[in-house]
């Protein structure tokens, strides 16, 4: 009986100290995980550096700006998945994943180098401006007009946190580093993969159109570019969809 004591008491301290860790990691994600200190960032994206590191010089985007993204989207969780079929560390959209040709959303290397790819050509379309750059990462680029009105601010003040973190530099700094030359994403594929068109779950024939749904997100969703919708589907102005229609798209 006396040795029961000492041992239960040892099982209840562990049994404590697994619920803690895990209710603080729970509130990390929570609160945002860009509210963690630097050095905890740090050490987060040190598993991906390398790979950060050439994506960023590869497709002229500051290394800083990708680990930031990286932080809000996924917490460097390589299979993190969002509830609109996001995937990976930068949570890439099926859309974006036919644009970039990227096969395995959960493969780190792919992910990092198609959602840094995504961030040069959010580079160059915005002109280095970082805000509307980061704000149409998470929109996409048909909601963010240049020099025009930044709808999800709550985003990008997220991304601007842990910007500044792994930078050390004000949110309206500079991130380019250098000007990469651009080139039509649709047409260019990565030589990182093969030319087979991503995921299972992208649609290819046809989009039911979801609740809530726009004209950009069914374009985010399938990878079909606006005004190949409207063509396809004799939709008119404003380019109003509901819930429940399909459309074609080829």
């Amino acid at each position: 009986m006396r040795k029961t004591i000492p041992r239960a008491v040892s099982v209840s301290l562990a049994c404590a100290s697994l619920i803690l860790a895990t209710a603080t990691l729970n509130l990390s994600y929570a609160a945002g995980c860009q509210t963690l200190s630097s050095d905890n960032l740090q050490a987060r994206a040190r598993a991906y550096k390398p790979l950060i590191h050439n994506a960023a010089i590869q497709h002229g985007v500051s290394s800083s700006l990708v680990k930031a993204v990286i932080t809000v989207e996924s917490c460097f969780r390589p299979k993190a998945r969002g509830s609109l079929g996001e995937k990976g560390l930068m949570q890439l959209m099926p859309a974006t994943a036919r644009r970039f040709n990227i096969r395995n959303g959960y493969n780190a290397q792919q992910n990092i180098h198609g959602g840094t790819r995504y961030l040069g050509y959010l580079q160059q379309r915005y002109g280095g401006d970082l805000p509307r750059m980061v704000a149409a990462y998470n929109a996409g680029e048909g909601r963010i007009k240049p020099g025009g009105r930044i709808p999800n601010k709550a985003y990008v003040s997220k991304v601007m946190q842990a910007y500044r973190k792994f930078s050390g530099k004000s949110g309206s700094a500079d991130v380019s580093v250098k000007q990469a030359t651009f080139k039509n994403p649709e047409k260019s594929a990565t030589k990182l993969v093969s030319h087979e068109l991503p995921w299972a779950d992208l649609h290819t024939g046809t989009y039911q159109v979801k609740a809530g749904d726009t004209v950009y997100e069914a374009m985010r969703q399938t990878g079909v570019p606006v005004k190949k919708l409207v063509r396809l589907n004799n939709l008119s102005a404003p380019y109003t969809i509901k819930a429940g229609q399909v459309l074609r798209l080829n």
